[in-house]
């Protein structure tokens, strides 16, 4: 699809329009509640239209640039979750509880009840890394026995999955002090649930880079019934520490005829 650049016609309307946007922007603080409840819901609209097309652009355009650069490995599929390549409402959040959602599909899980812990998405500045965000995650005393980020693989990527696949998970991490992270494929397919875990750990790529994969071969799953799967990044005894994941990207290819 080409876009038609706007014309003189276009453009003035658009900026006609940005100033009158600005202008309720900078009224809403005495603006009456009958004005607000008609404004509100055209304001919301084009909110998401923008944030959507903002996201979409700036994630295709990274991985467009890794992909000129070499960077992104052949594969059948590949996926960057949301806190990575799309912007998070809100980009911070400060005592997140049990259950917290990131983002459509990404939702931390704990059970510390001190809930010490700060959630930050940023721009990304590691200059390796294709992702346009990272993300922060600063934890005081933490008195539970597990914390994690679950994300939601999409529905067609999860139902397309099959025994003769393997999935590879890549991340970029950095801590204040040395912590285990790993990662937990999980596979549901009817009434089951299949868990594969891997410790991701440092390859022969460079410093920063850590991975693991997942052998669907060696699990006993049921095509046909494949109803989801989702991914948990478990950070291992967070307490007292603060990491940064910069990339997290997951890949799917073939696996050998053994």
């Amino acid at each position: 699809m080409v876009l038609r650049l706007p014309g003189l016609r276009d453009t003035l309307l658009s900026r006609r329009a940005r100033r009158r946007w600005r202008r309720a922007a900078d009224e809403a603080g005495t603006m009456d509640a009958a004005t607000l409840a008609r404004v509100l819901p055209a304001a919301r609209e084009m909110s998401a239209a923008a944030q959507e097309l903002v996201a979409t652009a700036e994630a295709r355009l990274h991985d467009h640039a890794a992909a000129c650069e070499g960077a992104v490995a052949p594969s059948e599929w590949r996926w960057r979750p949301a806190p990575w390549s799309a912007r998070m409402v809100p980009h911070a959040i400060a005592g997140a509880g049990d259950g917290t959602s990131l983002a459509p599909g990404v939702t931390l899980f704990h059970d510390c009840p001190l809930a010490e812990i700060t959630l930050r998405q940023g721009r990304s500045v590691e200059a390796r890394s294709s992702a346009p965000y990272a993300l922060s995650l600063d934890v005081l005393g933490f008195e539970g026995t597990f914390l994690s980020l679950a994300m939601d693989l999409p529905d067609a990527a999860a139902r397309a999955l099959r025994a003769t696949h393997l999935i590879d998970v890549s991340a970029r991490l950095a801590s204040e002090r040395a912590m285990t992270v790993y990662a937990r494929l999980n596979l549901r397919h009817g009434p089951n649930v299949e868990q594969l875990v891997s410790a991701l750990s440092p390859g022969d790529r460079p410093a920063g880079e850590v991975g693991g994969a997942f052998d669907l071969g060696l699990q006993d799953i049921n095509p046909a019934k494949m109803e989801a799967a989702w991914i948990d990044l478990i950070f291992d005894d967070p307490g007292m520490n603060a990491v940064r994941v910069d990339d997290l990207v997951l890949t799917r290819r073939p696996r050998a005829d053994l």
